[in-house]
């Protein structure tokens, strides 16, 4: 995902599909945060995604995230 569909993501609270090379495809209830930070002085942008039962985040490269197809 680019910054704006991160954006639509973040405020359309819709499932999405993380990609991890260790575990494959990974269902999240919804992004629940966008970070920026500076790095090199570059900004750096990582997604903050919600797992299904709630129970915990992980913190992911905006790349590896899909909307679920419903």
């Amino acid at each position: 995902m680019n910054n704006e569909e991160l954006k639509e993501a973040l405020f359309g609270k819709f499932p999405v599909i993380v990609k991890m090379a260790s575990m494959g495809d990974i269902e999240c209830k919804c992004v629940s945060g966008i970070i920026y930070r500076v790095r090199d002085g570059k900004l750096a942008i990582t997604a903050e995604v919600t797992d299904r039962n709630c129970n915990s985040v992980m913190i992911v490269d905006p790349k590896t995230i899909r909307k679920k197809e419903v």
